[in-house]
């Protein structure tokens, strides 16, 4: 069963644009409609040459005046009668003829597989279709409250005064990192030299001569030949170094983190739209008042 998807668009340049993509994406240019005013095709640089409509089939709105490339039966009111049937139909389909009355373009596809219908919605999106509740919503904040069938469309030059734009900006905030020095340490390895004093006890051994006087006979063995030595000694220091380590450095890096709160000001504009009232009594001589 072939489901119908349904886009708005600012101009029908843009509704071509996405009728392009939808054909690139394989969807037959047969199933492809695009509905705008004759005032919406003026107000985008005139009447589109037939090579740029080949294959799409461009409706005039209700309420629009002139000549068109083709016409289906019935219009856009037929349209939404094909689509929705004879019952009473749904809110958006006046918020749909609204947006041709101003100036948009509305692009329809017939999807014949289920499979695709998600893809062809977002080709629709990229091409940039329009969200309608969000322009309805703009619209009644400048006075909208439904569709008026007895309303004119948008002439051309109405159309180009709606096109105009006031940007709202918005700053965002990004926060990233980047890598400095803070700095390091650089380690040496010197030698130093450092006097130290130590205390040694030497020992010294000297021969002792010692003469006394003695009064006795002398013996044979007094009247011997000999000799006796006796050396003597002295202890001296000796110097002897042994290396030991006793502490080692470890040069290395540790990580932490920590948390930073930055505080900025980002900046953005706010578009507000003000009611200006009219002369109390001032009709528009464009609509038909009925008398009693």
């Amino acid at each position: 069963m072939a489901q119908t998807l349904i886009g708005l668009f600012n101009t029908f340049e843009d509704a071509q644009s996405a009728a392009d993509r939808l054909t690139q994406e394989g969807i037959p240019r047969t199933d492809v409609n695009v509905h705008a005013n004759d005032d919406a095709l003026q107000a985008n640089d005139g009447m589109l040459s037939a090579a740029d409509n080949e294959g799409t089939r461009t409706v005039v709105g209700d309420h629009a005046a002139g000549d068109v490339h083709e016409h289906s039966t019935g219009g856009i009111t037929g349209f939404f009668k094909r689509l929705f049937g004879d019952d009473e139909a749904p809110e958006e389909v006046g918020h749909y003829h609204e947006s041709l009355r101003r100036g948009h373009a509305l692009l329809s596809v017939d999807v014949h597989d289920e499979t695709r219908v998600d893809a062809v919605r977002a080709a629709l999106n990229s091409a940039g279709a329009i969200d309608i509740d969000e322009r309805v919503a703009q619209w009644k904040s400048s006075g909208y409250n439904g569709y008026d069938s007895t309303v004119p469309a948008y002439t051309a030059d109405e159309i180009a005064a709606d096109r105009q734009a006031f940007p709202v900006v918005k700053e965002d905030l990004a926060v990233g990192k980047r890598e400095i020095s803070t700095g390091g340490v650089r380690v040496y390895s010197r030698l130093t030299e450092t006097p130290v004093s130590e205390s040694v006890d030497l020992r010294e051994e000297h021969a002792t001569i010692e003469r006394r006087p003695v009064d006795r006979p002398a013996t044979a063995a007094d009247l011997k030949e000999g000799f006796v030595e006796v050396r003597e000694t002295a202890e001296q220091p000796v110097v002897a170094k042994t290396a030991r380590v006793v502490e080692e450095v470890i040069v290395g890096k540790e990580s932490s983190n920590r948390t930073e709160t930055v505080n900025e000001t980002v900046r953005s504009t706010d578009v507000e739209v003000e009611r200006v009232a009219g002369q109390e009594g001032a009709l528009r001589p464009d609509v038909a008042v009925k008398k009693p």
